[in-house]
């Protein structure tokens, strides 16, 4: 089998620097794109590296746009993209020289009854789990919001995140849903699904929705092989009193969407929000180590609040 021609989209929002390096991570792939699609939602600042790319041989397309967000950028991304194989990077990482290379090969190894619907990587810097953090694994594994195996929907509808376990993935494996700024699909895949804009304002959401969607009709694997690095600025993530209120009101929408089966299922629901809180009192009270967590507590019971009070259908600020 021949190697697809693949689609890489970069979202962007006034990080040149960074984007300049993802690109330059991109030009120095074993197994370079046949295309790079930047869309820029902020201050126009062209597209780095364009001369090298094009004289490598990579088609380029810069475009920018009056809706602001992530998920319309990736789906003005989609619409542009010629791939067979689309890949979605945030404009602040910067990829392992094999990471297309190690992708492509699941997408050519796992995929004999064609039923392969997209392939994800993992994050390489993400910080090692401390003494802390173990405990608390222990309590989430207790409540419900985290699992034994990564990549896993819980039927409290929360998910077992890569990186956060004692259990990493080690080989290619089988997944329900893939993180989206380290994420690929078949380009077929778009003519049947796309990024909601539901749960735009609650957060790093619709990646996982989305994923879950396409998950209950094709296959999506995470290889471990297929790794980069994220150096997220910590200017534009979201306050946490934001993030706290966030996380809640999309794991509700989010539950109450797919794994909603009546009061027995909504007690699992909340059971596990309910340990989700104890998980940031204790962080909150100091008890591992941890200051600032005030305002992540307060937003988990706003978001309490207005779930109780029928208002969690309100968008969180962007």
């Amino acid at each position: 089998m021949s190697d697809p021609t693949t689609s890489v989209i970069v979202p962007t929002y006034n990080r040149p620097n960074d984007l300049s390096a993802c690109i330059a991570s991109l030009l120095a792939q074993t197994l370079r794109p046949t295309e790079i699609i930047v869309i820029d939602d902020g201050r126009p600042a062209g597209f780095p590296h364009r001369p090298e790319c094009e004289e490598a041989g990579i088609r380029c397309i810069y475009r920018t746009k009056e809706v602001p967000g992530l998920t319309a950028s990736r789906n003005l991304g989609i619409r542009l993209a010629s791939g067979d194989v689309v890949f979605f990077l945030d404009d602040d990482v910067v990829l392992c020289p094999d990471y297309i290379d190690e992708i492509v090969r699941v997408y050519r190894e796992c995929d004999a009854d064609g039923r392969l619907g997209g392939v994800g990587g993992l994050i390489a810097n993400m910080p090692p789990l401390r003494f802390d953090n173990r405990c608390l694994y222990w309590l989430k594994l207790f409540f419900l919001t985290s699992g034994l195996r990564e990549g896993r929907v819980l039927r409290s509808g929360f998910f077992v995140d890569f990186g956060t376990t004692p259990f990493p993935l080690r080989r290619p494996t089988r997944v329900d849903f893939l993180s989206g700024g380290v994420s690929s699909f078949k380009k077929r895949v778009f003519d049947e699904f796309a990024f909601s804009d539901e749960y735009r304002g609650y957060g790093l959401g619709e990646d996982k929705e989305f994923t879950w969607r396409v998950s209950r009709k094709y296959a999506l694997y995470v290889n471990p092989a297929a790794s980069l690095d994220h150096n997220e600025a910590p200017s534009m993530r979201y306050d946490k009193r934001k993030m706290g209120r966030a996380f809640v009101v999309f794991h509700r929408k989010f539950f109450m969407a797919f794994l909603n089966r009546g009061f027995v299922s909504r007690l699992w629901f909340w059971y596990a929000v309910t340990g989700y809180l104890l998980e940031r009192i204790l962080i909150m009270l100091g008890a591992l180590g941890r200051r600032g967590e005030t305002g992540r507590v307060i937003g988990v019971l706003s978001a309490i609040a207005e779930i109780l009070g029928g208002k969690s259908d309100e968008k969180a600020d962007s």
